[in-house]
């Protein structure tokens, strides 16, 4: 006889989990982490298709992280430091979320700026798909991204995921909305591209 479980069933993965790609080491964050993430606020423009605002000072970055840790033991989000396989140096962020829809999950990310237009995102990303699908048991995945921000929807787009709807206040920055276009991937469709 099969196990019932129930429909608010968490998958909890351990907090020293790592993911492996070709060319990053994808692991839970820690706080030595802090002063890269703190670098990437400093660039102006860095967080402006981001819902949250850059840090006054480093020490406002230790509660987001503990946060990151909280949700992570609860099993309602998987934030993973984007690290250099050799040196264990930050490039970016990654994570996936919980929804309020049963089996969908929804990612963000960021790559520092010092890292951008590299690829890590791009196998950062495919990675977190199979985990999403293959670990998380998700049945569709979804991603949002700022509409001026085309780097961002092509990474999306590299990794299979399909426009599915525009958001014309997607959220507020400054008092004014941020327009966005959500993409998502499917199950059957990963599948079908790997």
């Amino acid at each position: 006889m099969e196990p019932v479980i129930p429909l608010d069933f968490t998958i909890l993965v351990p907090s020293g989990s790592t993911i492996e790609t070709a060319r990053c080491r994808l692991r839970c964050p820690t706080v030595a982490d802090i002063p890269l993430v703190f670098s990437a606020t400093r660039v102006a423009g860095f967080t402006r298709g981001m819902q949250w605002e850059p840090p006054a000072k480093i020490e406002e970055l230790e509660e987001p992280l503990q946060e990151n840790f909280r949700a992570w033991h609860e099993g309602k989000m998987y934030v993973f430091t984007i690290a250099d396989p050799h040196s264990d140096l930050l490039l970016g962020r990654i994570g996936i979320r919980k929804t309020d829809r049963q089996d969908v999950w929804n990612l963000g990310f960021w790559t520092h700026p010092e890292r951008q237009g590299q690829g890590y995102m791009t196998d950062s990303l495919v990675a977190m798909l199979e985990f999403g699908f293959e670990i998380l048991g998700a049945s569709r995945i979804e991603a949002s991204h700022a509409l001026w921000n085309k780097a961002s929807r092509r990474v999306l787009e590299k990794v299979g995921m399909k426009f599915v709807r525009y958001i014309p206040h997607a959220f507020q920055k400054k008092g004014h909305w941020i327009e966005a276009n959500k993409l998502e991937i499917t199950k059957q469709e990963w599948l079908g591209n790997n």
